[in-house]
């Protein structure tokens, strides 16, 4: 186990994570309360005949503005030609705000890269995951502040009168009622999903009579060791009830807590496997038995059982912490006034059509402003991750 986490430390924080499958349907988390940006105060002039002291502005704007980010697509001429349109909008609203500064984005090698560069002041903008935050954060405290976080349409179980739930236990609750079908609301967006388990119905009381204990000894499919909702966040739960994941062919001590896995490649094709018993539950993304009218997953699974709804013999058992959407930070160094106008700049910008195509490069369809406190749980399992490499 420690083995598999010390190859996913590299793969999964440093250079970062893409879960194609997991683009395709919205999933719970909470959505980050939006803050007024802060006031100035004047207070009195001290009663003093001292000659006044001078306190050195800490922060420093810069004339050009560099923003850097590595996507999850190849980028072509006619992608680098939407990327100078994004650099125009963003100086545009920028100078509306007050700021008159030129805006160069490039596109780094990896999110090594990107880190070093913010790290050293380089960049001052990165697109970073939320693992990348959190080591960014953990290992050069004080140098970068989340600004932004991307999000998606909410589950329509996770919204109650236009609010978050937040309730893992209500939103459990929730999609396992008869008639879920795992749609969404583009309403309400949300700034993360979560990981779930999923078994079989028939199996449901008896993993709610245990708990996550039922999982000891059993055959559970994931995805590869470096799936952050198929397989490291998993390991995470996992962790925190004092079992572990080891690969199935070496034989899981259900006494010792352990899990026996099995790789699964697609996040779809692992559902598929639980509906047809091949194992005893899986982990995939909240919810990947969701399938579009574009999208032929189930498909034929459905012609061979025509009786059945994958949905009602099917169950979530669990939900993990949430797994946070990609993140717009920058570095600290930026003045509070040239942060919040970027905020700003870019949750306008992607509501504009030239804007929204330039950034659709990272599958982003809207921007909601991220508190740093929002990523305790990503800094908790990047902890983890490294105490168990």
């Amino acid at each position: 186990m420690k083995k598999i986490l010390s190859f996913l430390v590299l793969g999964f924080v440093v250079f970062g994570l893409f879960a194609c499958e997991e683009a395709t349907t919205a999933a719970p988390t909470t959505a980050p309360v939006t803050t007024a940006a802060p006031t100035a105060t004047t207070t009195a002039a001290p009663a003093t005949t001292a000659a006044p002291t001078t306190t050195e502005d800490p922060y420093d704007d810069p004339a050009t503005l560099v923003v850097q980010f590595v996507p999850s697509t190849t980028i072509d001429s006619a992608k680098l030609t939407l990327l100078k349109t994004l650099e125009d909008l963003l100086e545009a609203e920028l100078e509306d705000a007050g700021y008159d500064i030129n805006v160069n984005i490039s596109v780094g090698t990896s999110y090594a890269s990107v880190i070093e560069a913010m790290a050293s002041g380089q960049v001052h903008l990165g697109f970073l995951t939320a693992q990348q935050y959190a080591f960014v954060t953990t290992e050069y405290p004080g140098a970068v502040e989340v600004l932004l976080t991307s999000v998606r349409d909410a589950y329509e179980v996770q919204v109650d009168e236009g609010v978050i739930i937040t309730d893992t236990d209500v939103i459990i609750a929730n999609a396992n009622t008869t008639g879920y079908d795992a749609a969404t609301t583009d309403t309400v967006k949300v700034n993360s999903y979560y990981s779930m388990l999923l078994v079989k119905t028939e199996d449901y009381a008896a993993f709610q009579a245990e708990g996550i204990d039922w999982l000891a000894g059993k055959k559970v499919g994931t995805q590869s060791p470096t799936s952050g909702s198929g397989f490291v966040y998993p390991s995470f739960l996992l962790y925190e009830n004092d079992m572990e994941f080891v690969p199935w062919d070496q034989g899981p001590i259900e006494a010792n807590g352990e899990v026996g896995y099995v790789t699964i490649g697609g996040h779809q094709n692992s559902v598929i496997a639980l509906l047809n018993d091949e194992v005893d539950a899986v982990f995939t993304f909240f919810d990947a038995r969701y399938q579009s009218e574009t999208q032929t997953y189930f498909d034929a699974w459905q012609l061979a059982n025509p009786t059945l709804n994958r949905f009602e013999i099917t169950k979530v058992a669990a939900l993990t912490i949430p797994i946070y959407n990609d993140t717009i930070s920058g570095l600290t160094s930026l003045s509070p006034g040239l942060r919040a106008a970027i905020q700003d700049a870019f949750m306008a910008v992607i509501e504009t059509e030239d804007g929204a195509e330039a950034l659709s490069i990272y599958n982003h369809k809207g921007y909601l402003i991220a508190h740093d406190e929002d990523y305790d749980s990503e800094r908790d399992l990047y902890q983890f991750l490294q105490d168990n490499s």
